[in-house]
């Protein structure tokens, strides 16, 4: 059956736009609520591979592979967390839009404006956005994977 033949049996539902934002809405915080996760579970993996490939026993072979591993895991990582920051964002706009257009207040404001209207002094280190904190981290596990790798591989010698 082709997509047409689908449309035709199956029409689009229509719901009110109240019901749109609220399933948005709820959208968007059960990915607030899991953010963190993604990040953690890599974090932890990226450990238990260098610390395998590090471990007292380790061969060059073991090293190789864990360091490589990390460095994939990072690349792997940092393409999810874009990808959920991508997301996040495009529901946010999408509320905020949809509040504006119907002259609601912003709950979905970026957090920057809602902090200068309660006049709360942002400091230092929460100028740095969370992602890219992890983002960061991770490709830095990944770095250090990949160099012990390599030196494990062009010198020959175990770290």
């Amino acid at each position: 059956m082709t997509r047409g033949a689908q449309r035709e049996l199956h029409p689009p539902i229509r719901v009110a736009p109240e019901i749109q934002y609220q399933v948005v809405a709820a959208r968007r915080q059960a990915a607030e609520d899991k953010a963190w996760q993604v990040p953690a579970i890599i974090f932890a993996a990226q450990a238990l591979l260098l610390n395998a490939a590090t471990g007292q026993h380790a061969s060059h072979a073991i090293t190789v592979v864990g360091g490589f591993s990390t460095a994939f895991v990072a690349l792997m990582a940092v393409n999810l967390i874009m990808r959920q920051r991508r997301n996040q964002l495009a529901d946010y706009v999408w509320l905020r839009d949809f509040e504006r257009m119907h002259g609601w207040d912003l709950a979905h404001n970026n957090s920057d404006g809602r902090a200068r209207r309660a006049k709360i002094d942002k400091g230092l280190v929460t100028k740095i956005r969370p992602h890219e904190t992890w983002v960061i981290g991770t490709l830095a596990l990944g770095l250090i994977g990949l160099t012990l790798s390599l030196f494990v591989i062009t010198t020959g010698r175990s770290v």
